[in-house]
């Protein structure tokens, strides 16, 4: 049987069976006709106060569904705003929302009227009121999970006082009594009371009803059955057609929207609870449906972030440009409106420096902070992520620094490198610090000239190793501050945060070990001395400086005499031990902007920039007297020992003596042939 045909049999025995049965009545027994009438009004109005207060229950439990609803498919903030909605539509006097964890239940949110305290009696229960208090409340209660795993708990209640009874009383058009545990029951109602009946479907409820004279309705008794009839089957017919058919199209259209039309809107007839269970699925489905494009909208700047960061981090180097856009991503992940990435300073490794900032941060230079101070300070310490609030310049037992950020709310993760990496140079610091002299004296002289050769082709200088040390302690922190809206960050961003701490920290590494493989490229591994590659290099610069500006560069050749029997007497590994002192000594005599290179095997190439053949003589007459003046001291198998070492020394001068890298090198070469020709430990200069 439909709904429509359970509506239509419902209403006609409702109607026709009290007159029916009061025409059996008074036809058979006219003396009975009063307590006939009386027990037909009683029946009716016990029906209409069950049907009353039914409806009014099915609002409530309509309305704490609808605010779970909203929580569960848009979070506290709509759930809130579909709360005040039912509750200043007078749905419901009030919503009780209560959030729980696994630490127990938080305090309650109440919406509209205060919860009352007493007894509650539950609309979705069907045990009869047990005498538990006073009856305070008509309530329901829904539990749902969020979106965040938390478990929300919405109760929504009518208020039962005074009031409440009158507004029943009125639409029963009888007495009531309220049969809780008062002293003083409340009521409802005159005085003028023919009969009692009680009921407790909802509420435990005496209702009385007016006694009736019915004898001048004897006369009119057939006319009005058959009146009756006619019109309750008519209004029966109407009256389900009229309540089924907003239904049957709130249920098409709950369909529609199952399968994913959130266009769909429910037509809304009168203003009954219907019409408003129809205006609130209006509302719910344009709700959903403004969510569900803004999540869209997010998932693809989502789409766009990481794209970009994932293009980032496979097409630069550049670890600034790589942090930002780690940066800007977790931002749009944790709906941040400001953020830093701070790292540990390579020259001092309890400071964190600000590599990259998002944002109003608040402070006028990029944030400095010691290890250990302040918020961000203690963060790294601890290695500990952690969020919240900063009140008062206070996170916790922290005090913000004063040349941090400053911010409401905060979530910052430390990260550490993954993988050592050898931070220390394995080569001297001079040759970098001699290019870097070199390209100040360039400058100082009054040239400004554009490099001929690549980037790839300089040496690196200091600012290029810059960075913070890996495989060790924390390498640096990523936070972000100010939640969108003023919300608080949620446990989740922290979990977030870590994935991108994660890739910074990649990043770092990565380019540390590029830079490292640069430098390894153009040094020597056993002397430090910049290597053949890097040599070939400079004088190809330097043959084009001296060409553009007329000013003359020396090349040392410096060659170890009879180092073939050092070798073959002492041993190879000895041979290595005094490569190095050389190299040292060298290195001891030579200006910052001076280039120093091994060759190959035992010969050393010195360019000496802006240096004519007189200046050259000098520094090979020092370098000889530094090489000869002390042996060198070497251990072997037996035992340390000392060795007497000499040099011959070649001098060829860019300008003089060659015009090309290729000349000037064959020249300073011919020139070592003839210092060993005349007796070695000595220098000659080109002809």
């Amino acid at each position: 049987m439909s709904l429509r045909s359970r509506l239509t049999t419902a209403f006609l025995v409702v109607v026709l069976g009290p007159v029916l049965v009061g025409a059996v009545f008074v036809a058979a027994v006219m003396s009975h006709l009063a307590d006939s009438r009386g027990e037909a009004l009683a029946n009716s109005a016990v029906t209409m106060v069950d049907s009353t207060l039914g409806t009014i229950c099915e609002r409530i439990q309509a309305s704490a569904a609808a605010v779970a609803l909203n929580y569960s498919s848009g979070g506290r903030r709509t759930a809130v705003e579909m709360a005040q909605l039912v509750v200043n539509r007078s749905v419901v006097d009030g919503v009780v929302f209560t959030s729980l964890d696994e630490a127990g239940t938080d305090p309650g949110t109440d919406i509209g009227a205060e919860a009352p305290q007493g007894a509650w009696v539950d609309c979705g229960e069907s045990a009869a009121y047990a005498g538990a208090g006073p009856i305070v409340a008509l309530g329901a209660q829904v539990e749902v999970q969020g979106t965040d795993g938390s478990t929300a708990v919405f109760s929504a209640f009518r208020i039962v006082d005074r009031e409440f009874l009158d507004r029943l009383a009125l639409v029963a058009d009888a007495d009531l009594i309220l049969r809780d545990d008062r002293e003083r029951p409340l009521s409802a109602g005159g005085d003028d009371v023919g009969r009692w009946e009680y009921t407790d479907a909802f509420l435990p409820l005496s209702i009385g009803t007016v006694a009736t004279d019915v004898t001048p309705m004897y006369w009119t008794l057939a006319a009005m059955v058959t009146a009756s009839t006619v019109l309750a089957m008519g209004l029966a017919s109407w009256l389900a057609r009229s309540t089924t058919r907003p239904l049957a199209e709130l249920s098409a259209a709950a369909e529609r929207v199952s399968e994913g039309d959130l266009d769909v809107r429910v037509p809304v007839h009168g203003r009954d609870e219907v019409a408003h269970l129809a205006l609130s699925f209006n509302q719910m489905t344009a709700q959903t449906q403004s969510y569900v494009q803004a999540l869209t909208s997010s998932r693809d700047q989502m789409r766009g972030q990481l794209g970009r960061l994932g293009q980032t981090l496979t097409a630069t180097l550049d670890l600034d440009r790589i942090l930002e856009v780690i940066l800007d991503t977790a931002m749009v992940t944790a709906g941040a409106e400001a953020g830093a990435i701070l790292l540990v300073d390579v020259d001092d490794t309890d400071q964190l420096r600000q590599r990259a900032g998002e944002g109003d941060l608040g402070i006028d230079q990029p944030a400095s902070i010691r290890i250990g101070e302040g918020i961000l300070g203690s963060i790294a310490e601890s290695g500990v992520p952690a969020h919240g609030r900063i009140v008062d310049g206070r996170f916790g037992d922290r005090r913000r620094a004063a040349t941090e950020p400053d911010a409401g709310t905060i979530v910052a993760v430390p990260f550490n490198g993954r993988q050592p990496v050898d931070q220390e140079r394995t080569y001297s610091r001079q040759p970098v610090e001699q290019d870097r002299a070199r390209t100040a004296l360039d400058q100082g002289s009054g040239s400004r000239r554009a490099d001929p050769e690549p980037d790839a082709a300089r040496a690196p200088n200091d600012a290029d190793y810059g960075e913070p040390r890996t495989g060790g302690g924390v390498l640096g922190v990523l936070v972000v501050y100010n939640r969108v809206a003023g919300e608080d960050f949620e446990p989740g961003d922290v979990d977030s945060l870590r994935t991108f701490a994660g890739q910074a920290a990649v990043a770092v590494e990565n380019v540390l070990l590029h830079r490292q493989a640069q430098r390894l490229s153009l040094t020597d591994p056993l002397t430090g001395l910049w290597n053949y590659r890097f040599m070939q290099t400079s004088l190809r610069r330097e043959a084009e400086r001296t060409r553009r500006y007329q000013r003359p560069s020396a090349l040392l050749a410096i060659d170890l005499d009879r180092f073939k029997i050092v070798n073959d007497t002492y041993g190879h590994p000895v041979g290595d031990q005094v490569l190095v002192e050389l190299a040292r000594r060298i290195t001891g005599q030579i200006r910052e902007v001076d280039l120093a290179f091994r060759h190959g095997g035992e010969e050393f190439m010195v360019m000496l920039p802006e240096t004519d053949a007189v200046g050259a003589e000098v520094v090979a007459e020092r370098l000889g007297r530094a090489v000869a003046a002390r042996p060198f001291k070497v251990n072997d198998a037996t035992g340390g020992r000392e060795l007497r070492i000499s040099v011959s020394i070649g001098i060829a001068v860019l300008g003089e003596h060659a015009d090309t890298a290729t000349a000037v090198l064959a020249a300073a070469d011919e020139a070592l042939y003839a210092a060993k020709a005349a007796g070695r430990g000595t220098w000659r200069v080109a002809v």
